[in-house]
């Protein structure tokens, strides 16, 4: 492909994030607190950037970023990345199935992340099953307390992501994956944008259904089957 379609393929992409960020705030699926979506491209991710633009997820074409890993050719422009960028980039490299990952701090979604189990057994999950929790708190070395913050700097979650691809990746041919990010939202993949947006929706309806059935943290139901 040359350039000019290489840049026309690119407008095609951001046109379609920004359309679907529309549709996320419509349907109350994205939170003024943060979240990221991006789509995989030959030339790397393009990424909602991080910074006040999101703050109420009204962007225009210049808040979509070029971010691939190692770089960020936006950064003359005084653009940076979102926080967790590093996740969407493993997550492109874990999952080759993966075209657009959508990271958001929905209401129900971010609660249930608070809590130690995962979205567990409830017929609106499916086909994508169950949602596990990664990278919950590991114990302080001196106290044996739960740190958050040592978990987030020891790396935990990548090698968690590398075990959930083992195990699950696959599925992305037939549809998407989710995963709850301990204390900071969910994670969907899908093979293609308007697929994270149909999980999405399913993960935060699920996540609503199972805060009210009073499953959390293991208050009933057994283990969803996994994809």
């Amino acid at each position: 492909m040359g350039e000019a379609g290489r840049l026309a393929s690119s407008e095609r992409v951001v046109a379609d994030i920004l359309r679907a960020v529309r549709l996320l705030r419509e349907e109350r699926l994205l939170d003024w607190t943060g979240g990221a979506l991006s789509v995989r491209t030959d030339a790397g991710p393009l990424v909602t950037r991080g910074g006040s633009a999101r703050a109420f997820w009204e962007l225009t074409a210049g808040d979509v970023i070029l971010c691939p890993p190692g770089g960020n050719p936006s950064a003359a422009r005084g653009l940076r990345p979102p926080i967790g960028v590093e996740v969407h980039h493993a997550i492109y490299a874990l999952f080759p199935e993966c075209g657009a990952v959508l990271h958001s701090h929905a209401g129900a979604a971010y609660l249930a992340s608070c809590l130690s189990s995962g979205l567990q057994g409830l017929p609106p999950l499916e086909p994508i099953g169950e949602v596990p929790v990664l990278g919950r708190p590991v114990a302080h070395p001196d106290t044996g307390d739960p740190d958050a913050r040592a978990a987030r700097e020891s790396g935990v979650l990548i090698p968690e992501l590398a075990a959930l691809a083992s195990e699950r990746g696959s599925a992305l041919r037939e549809h998407g994956l989710a995963f709850l990010d301990h204390a900071h939202g969910v994670y969907v993949l899908a093979k293609n944008l308007p697929g994270a947006l149909t999980e999405m929706a399913r993960v935060d309806a699920g996540a609503r259904l199972w805060l009210a059935a009073g499953r959390a943290d293991g208050g009933g139901g057994g283990r969803a089957r996994h994809a």
